[in-house]
């Protein structure tokens, strides 16, 4: 959804001198969502602010402090505030969940709330099953793939929270081939003000909205969830999305059950399914044990049925499969020979652009990791990794001329020295050096304060040998010797 100009807080702004704004992913007419950067943890992360648009707006003048438009919303705003507080400290207590976004903390800023969770890196299933990545999914091997996310989803509804939107552009599927869901945090019970009726529904999530959340009497419940968990299970399995629920009350014989539509799956399933999403809350399973044992192939009495485990769903596969040799020569091998010398010419820049893809990794991995397990990475790198990801000072020659390589801390990414700009404020630049085969230098630029790590990389014992120094001007101001244990986390950079 368009975000309102002016509306949400500018990319560069910082939360509790912490949280850095990288970028405004939406809004929902109940929040406004960015992409983040804490810079104490120097990890990516959801930035979540109550932003209720059609009741709040910023204050003129008075930076980015939110305040109701009218006195009589400013009631509601306050409950929505303890509503959106209330279930952070639930998921923080419950933490850390599989199969969903977890939060970190929540906090109040700018008279609202925010709430801070893990950043999933990934794409949505809506983006798989609306285009041509993905064909329909088998449900049982599709409730394999969620299998965590209801688990914990089950432990959510046990603490009173429900999700209260649950759709496949709320599932993301990471590159291991997981199902995360995101998007807690939203006051969901306060859906039933007439005020975000149509703010909060547009007509492409309503697909996936009961008709609670329609009601001014409604409350989402466990049951709310169960519609959109069945209404995405519905669509996976059979490609179809399912009509709005008001076309269905009206029409109750415009939506087919996937036994129906051809997909492989017993009658009870596809009953489930249906019950799962039938258009009233009563109608349909009041908790997610009962779903799920609706979903479950049933034994046949004689004993007879072979069940075959389900296949585990791989959405994500690596670029490249290498086959075994065959013995012999066929046309295939010929083909792929001739395949192979058409596209040599593509290889250097295709080479170049992995290593680009594997350097980035690095130093993504790198900034990461605790303090002992970088001085770990540094020491079992090998020779030629050395001088692919970082500045290699053993191996580069004498006059040549050479790129200097450095991560960009704000933009995460790879930079040269050209690219350096140490004339702005905030910027921070991290360098990783090999001095020789038994010391590596890690060093953080950063507002005209110079840190080095020098990393003894022959470790002594169960620990690592690290002299810190802090230099402006080119002059040190300060040295510390350092040991580094197993497990510490001791900031570097």
């Amino acid at each position: 959804m368009a975000i309102e100009k002016g509306a949400a807080i500018p990319v560069k702004e910082k939360l509790q001198e912490r949280y850095l704004i990288k970028e405004i992913l939406g809004e929902n007419g109940f929040s406004i969502t960015y992409r983040g950067y804490d810079c104490l943890r120097e990890k990516k992360v959801i930035i979540k602010e109550l932003f209720p648009s059609k009741i709040v707006r910023r204050v003129p003048g008075e930076n980015y402090k939110v305040e109701c438009i009218t006195f009589s919303h400013e009631g509601l705003f306050e409950t929505m505030k303890e509503q959106v507080i209330n279930e952070a400290k639930t998921l923080i207590q419950l933490f850390p969940l599989r199969g969903i976004a977890n939060v970190i903390t929540c906090f109040e800023e700018n008279q609202t709330v925010y709430t801070i969770s893990e950043y999933i890196e990934g794409s949505t299933l809506e983006s798989f099953l609306g285009g041509k990545k993905a064909s329909k999914l088998p449900l049982n091997s599709l409730m394999l793939f969620f299998e965590p996310m209801i688990r914990s989803l089950r432990k959510l509804h046990n603490a009173g929270i429900v999700h209260g939107k649950i759709r496949p552009d709320q599932i993301i599927v990471t590159k291991k081939n997981g199902a995360m869901l995101v998007g807690f945090c939203d006051p969901m019970r306060a859906a039933i003000d007439p005020v975000f009726v149509e703010a909060i529904l547009p007509v492409r999530d309503s697909r996936y909205t009961p008709v609670e959340l329609f009601m001014e009497q409604g409350v989402p419940t466990s049951a709310t969830d169960i519609y959109g968990l069945a209404a995405t299970i519905y669509y996976c399995i059979t490609g179809i999305i399912p009509p709005h629920f008001y076309d269905r009350i009206q029409n109750t014989e415009g939506m087919k059950e996937p036994y129906e539509l051809g997909v492989a799956l017993e009658k009870s399933q596809s009953e489930a399914i249906m019950k799962g999403i039938a258009s009233h809350d009563f109608e349909r399973y009041q908790n997610i044990d009962d779903f799920l044992e609706g979903l479950v192939e049933q034994e046949e009495e004689d004993g007879k049925k072979e069940k075959k485990p389900p296949k585990p769903i791989i959405l994500y596969r690596e670029p490249f499969v290498f086959l075994k040799r065959k013995n012999g020569i066929n046309i295939r091998d010929v083909v792929t020979v001739v395949v192979l010398l058409a596209i040599i010419c593509i290889i250097p820049p295709t080479v170049g652009i992995v290593n680009k893809y594997q350097t980035q990794n690095f130093y993504e991995e790198f900034v990461s990791a605790n303090e002992y397990d970088r001085c770990m990475l540094l020491r079992n790198l090998a020779e030629k990794k050395r001088s692919r990801y970082t500045n290699n000072y053993n191996t580069m020659e004498t006059g040549k001329k050479t790129s200097v390589k450095y991560y960009d801390l704000e933009e995460e990414k790879v930079i040269s020295k050209n690219d350096m700009d140490t004339l702005g404020k905030g910027y921070r630049y991290l360098s990783v050096d090999y001095r020789n085969s038994q010391k590596a230098m890690v060093s953080l630029y950063e507002s005209g304060v110079v840190t080095t790590w020098e990393i003894n990389l022959l470790k002594t014992e169960e620990y690592f040998q690290v002299t810190k120094r802090e230099l402006e001007n080119g002059k040190v101001v300060s040295t510390t010797k350092l040991k580094i244990l197993p497990g510490e986390d001791v900031k570097l950079p």
